[in-house]
């Protein structure tokens, strides 16, 4: 057992490591970052954190307990802060409808065992290392430290925030947008297929790319820190955007039907249907099955639509020609 005054010394050295970065009091706290720094300050902090750690859990007597935890508290803080600058920080805006088609094309050209690609493949899908290796390093070490100190909560809002921020991001420069059902209503027939194109193009590329791109990095920083850690993280970070994209074509299946409407409906349903086994394989865990449900509802939905819209095309042909609803050759709004 290590001697009390040793535990003493050592808690006291720690403490002052810690101390020197609480932004709450000190200036140099407030202007630099930890990890914007020499590896061997970076080290030492992470080093304190464990010390503190280590005799919180052995503290015996009330007073150096609440002292360590004191500690503790002031570092999480810190730590916190490191982990958002970190994100940001290696957070860019990802051409990924570019990088899509780029990996398409290399494996066309080279094969899919090529080494040189920074993507890892499992048929469609397209996985992009979106932050460096030797940052992801950083993020693991301090992600691990939050979660052991019972700070997970706090880590996983965190790194929610920065990525959907992200993922938003792209969103916007693939042309998604957040459509209801009235909102489709009021779509004039170009407008609609235009929006139904643009959907079927960047459906492919959020599910294969960005939502898997995002899997990917969750598990690298995640991964063995915690039960299902690293799927909390994932799924704070798109169930969102994976909710909002999904919510387009189920829009379009609860609209009024019209015979306009049924070849677009089709493609939409031929589109889903081929990104399915992509959704069932980013969208496995439990926690996910939300999402993989809700894109087997639509098409079903979607399915049932076109069914419907034939059912009264044929009624209407049955009953006369001239009763056949969209007959008239227009740019109104559909019905």
């Amino acid at each position: 057992m290590e001697p009390p005054e040793n535990v003493t010394v050592g808690f006291a050295s720690a403490e002052k490591i810690i101390l020197r970065w609480d932004s709450m009091v000190s200036e140099e706290a407030r202007e630099r970052m930890i990890f914007d720094g020499e590896r061997q300050e970076i080290d030492r902090y992470l080093q304190a954190v464990d010390d503190i750690q280590r005799l919180l859990a052995s503290a015996t007597m009330a007073d150096d307990h609440n002292q360590a935890n004191s500690a503790i508290q002031i570092a999480m803080a810190r730590l916190e802060d490191e982990f958002r600058n970190i994100l940001i920080a290696h957070t860019k805006d990802e051409d990924f409808a570019k990088d899509n088609a780029m990996t398409r094309e290399a494996e066309l050209q080279t094969g899919e065992n090529s080494t040189s690609s920074s993507y890892r493949s499992t048929h469609s899908i397209r996985e992009l290392d979106l932050i460096p290796c030797e940052v992801i390093d950083d993020l693991r070490s301090i992600a691990e430290r939050m979660i052991s100190a019972g700070y997970f909560r706090e880590c996983v809002q965190v790194y929610g925030s920065v990525r959907k921020s992200a993922v938003d991001g792209t969103f916007r420069r693939l042309g998604i947008e957040n459509l209801s059902i009235g909102d489709i209503q009021k779509l004039e027939r170009e407008a609609l297929e235009r929006k139904i194109r643009r959907w079927t193009q960047a459906a492919k590329v959020c599910v294969r790319t960005v939502f898997a791109s995002e899997k990917r990095l969750s598990e690298q920083i995640f991964k063995g820190l915690g039960a299902a850690t690293d799927d909390a993280c994932f799924m704070e970070t798109v169930k969102g955007p994976a909710i909002q994209l999904f919510n387009f074509v189920e829009a379009v299946s609860n609209s009024r039907r019209s015979p306009e409407k049924l070849f677009k409906i089709l493609d939409l349903h031929d589109a889903l249907s081929d990104l399915l086994p992509d959704v069932e394989v980013v969208f496995q865990s439990k926690s996910s099955e939300s999402i993989r449900v809700q894109a087997a509802e639509i098409l079903s939905r979607l399915a049932e639509a076109a069914r419907g819209i034939l059912s009264e095309f044929e009624n209407a042909v049955l009953r006369e020609p001239s009763e056949i609803p969209g007959s008239r050759r227009d740019n109104s709004p559909l019905d």
